[in-house]
């Protein structure tokens, strides 16, 4: 076949060679993909890109004639489904250690580093681009390909109006990790993926990040326009479909809350579009997450078949694996800590043993109780799942100098047992068991959002209602006692201080944000990237930022650094990017720099986003 400016499904293994020296190497070096010879159609190539429409640059607009590349998808619609289930399970969970949880994990404040080997390193804003280079890597070269796989195996199917659905869903997902991706990093190749072409060999254009938004929001409103979950003619994935069994409504009850989600994070940035958005989510036929059973998770391949996993060895819930598993790499954050112990006066009670025959009872909110074992753990402890009723539960500051590992651990980790066989079950008791799903949007996360877009005058209802709402589903997902959670709120600062009547709505929204960062743990991704937009929830500095004057003292890391591989694109390198290529450079859509400002004039906000 002749030179070719689409998406070649015969990417090889050579992408991952270190003789390349760009993510983007998709064709040979010296190529023009752009250049089409003029013969093209009529020796049965691929007709042009030709953008029409409202989504015509953020789709598919082309045609594939060429008879091996017909065959070939003819072959990648027999995989669809195994292809599916992977682009589903590797989406958040790839390499999860190196690109989430020493980085995303820790800077929002719900885990800290224990390995005396991670210290001065990226748990501490020094970039890694050994362990961060992979986030960009598994999405460009392995999550991209699946996807074009995916959509011009239903695109260009002899029945494609069968696969309608299953392309959108697709979309669906594919949005749900650049998002992601772009909340990392900031502006970012994505158009030209999100079409399925092949761009041209280092010289790959970037998008703005207000750009990228805009075609996510695009992406998801096709997406529900356009998917019919009552076509009993549609091609589904069932059980392939980790996510949701191919329940097409789920899928669409993601997708608006999913833009629920974006249109609350460009809020401060562009409140006239986000109003729009929210609005147009919020009132859409399909509706917003209904209940837990809606969550958008990732069943860990460790779990039995039956709960959706494969039986696998390995694979374990990610956080697990990165605390217990490890031997105790990942332990619980201080920040965390301290908010499972001030937000409430109330909640779960528990007993720590003082001197022979003493004892003190405690109170702290009841989601800690089965997520976490106290401190002091040691291997042999961690074997028997027994922790010492003299220990309390402890949490460690960004930047710790000292860690121990499990000699003994004095941090508190995650409550997994290390007995196979009861780390296949579900226990309510041992919330991070090892085949315990990951949850990435849920339905507590949805209420929320909804008292955020309430104290906006987006929707109905009360902020505090819907933030009451939160927290019992929060409550309701970890299966806590009715009497706890009873306790808890009744016990609640923010519902007890005039908080809710006092009409200042930055302290309404750190209320709603707090618990919304509680609601969302474990997910990193998100509960960083809310840090940023609206400085909530209150946290620590770091007590060791190694960043050498990249993220100033004082201040808090702001992105990730583009891999180093970058610096081989001309998109990068001749398009600005370099001047912005700071950790301690803002995002688009965040507008102050670490002092809360959620609701400030437009003018205030332009001349803090010019910075």
């Amino acid at each position: 076949m002749k030179h070719n400016i689409f998406m070649a499904m015969a990417f090889t293994s050579a992408l991952m060679l270190g003789g390349l020296t760009s993510c983007y190497d998709l064709t040979e070096l010296g190529d023009d993909p752009y250049a089409l010879p003029n013969d093209n159609v009529n020796n049965g190539g691929n007709k042009p890109v030709d953008p029409i429409g409202e989504y015509g640059d953020i789709d598919i607009s082309y045609e594939v004639t060429d008879a091996t590349e017909l065959s070939q998808i003819k072959d990648d619609l027999a995989a669809a489904s195994s292809t599916f289930r992977n682009f589903l399970y590797e989406g958040y969970y790839n390499d999860y250690q190196i690109t989430t949880n020493l980085t995303h994990d820790i800077y929002a404040g719900y885990t800290g580093n224990n390995n005396p080997g991670f210290v001065n390193s990226a748990p501490d804003y020094k970039y890694a681009d050994g362990w961060s280079s992979s986030r960009w890597r598994h999405f460009y070269v392995d999550r991209c390909k699946e996807y074009a796989s995916l959509l011009r195996a239903f695109k260009f199917s002899p029945n494609a109006e069968m696969y309608t659905n299953q392309y959108h869903i697709t979309r669906i997902y594919f949005a749900f990790l650049a998002l992601a991706n772009t909340d990392t990093y900031g502006d970012m190749p994505f158009k030209i993926y999100a079409s399925v072409q092949t761009p041209e060999t280092n010289n790959v254009p970037y998008d703005t990040q207000a750009d990228v938004y805009d075609g996510l929001f695009r992406m998801l409103r096709q997406a529900v326009e356009t998917i019919d979950p009552d076509d009993a003619s549609q091609y589904v994935i069932d059980t392939d479909d980790i996510c949701y069994n191919g329940d097409a409504r789920k899928w669409l009850r993601f997708a608006n809350t999913l833009r629920l989600r974006l249109a609350c994070r460009i809020s401060n940035v562009d409140p006239e579009r986000a109003k729009k958005e929210a609005q147009d989510a919020i009132s859409n036929k399909w509706g917003l997450m209904e209940s837990n059973a809606d969550n958008m998770r990732t069943v860990p391949r460790y779990a039995p078949i039956e709960d959706g996993g494969i039986n696998d060895g390995g694979q374990e819930n990610v956080l697990a694996m990165c605390s217990v598993m490890y031997n105790g790499d990942c332990v619980m954050g201080w920040d965390l800590e301290n908010y499972y112990r001030t937000l409430s006066t109330g909640g779960g009670k528990y007993i720590v043993k003082t001197g022979r025959t003493g004892q003190v009872e405690k109170v702290i909110d009841p989601r800690c109780l089965v997520s976490w074992y106290r401190s002091g753990m040691t291997a042999s402890t961690l074997a028997a799942g027994e922790e010492s009723l003299r220990e309390d539960f402890k949490g460690c500051p960004k930047g710790y100098a000292e860690p121990t590992m499990l000699a003994p651990n004095q941090f508190s980790l995650t409550r997994t047992a290390k007995d196979a066989a009861k780390s296949k079950k579900h226990d309510r008791k041992s919330w991070f068991n090892c085949a315990e799903p990951t949850v990435w949007l849920g339905y507590a996360e949805s209420l929320f959002l909804r008292a955020e877009a309430a104290l906006r005058g987006w929707d109905s209802g009360s902020p505090e209602e819907w933030y009451r709402k939160g927290i019992e589903a929060s409550m309701a997902y970890y299966e806590i006692d009715r009497a706890d959670v009873d306790s808890y709120i009744n016990g609640l600062v923010a519902l007890n201080d005039g908080t809710f009547a006092s009409g200042d709505k930055e302290k309404i929204l750190e209320a709603i944000i707090t618990q919304k960062w509680m609601a969302v743990f474990p997910n990193g991704n998100e509960a960083w990237a809310e840090f940023r937009r609206t400085d909530y929830p209150k946290l620590m500095l770091p007590l060791n930022n190694a960043s050498g004057g990249d993220v100033p003292e004082g201040h808090f890391i702001k992105r990730l650094l583009y891999p180093n591989s970058e610096n081989s694109n001309k998109g990068f390198t001749e398009s600005g990017m370099s001047a912005v290529n700071s950790q301690g450079k803002r995002l688009w859509w965040d507008v102050s720099d670490d002092t809360p400002d959620n609701f400030g004039s437009a003018s205030s906000r332009l001349r803090r986003i010019i910075r």
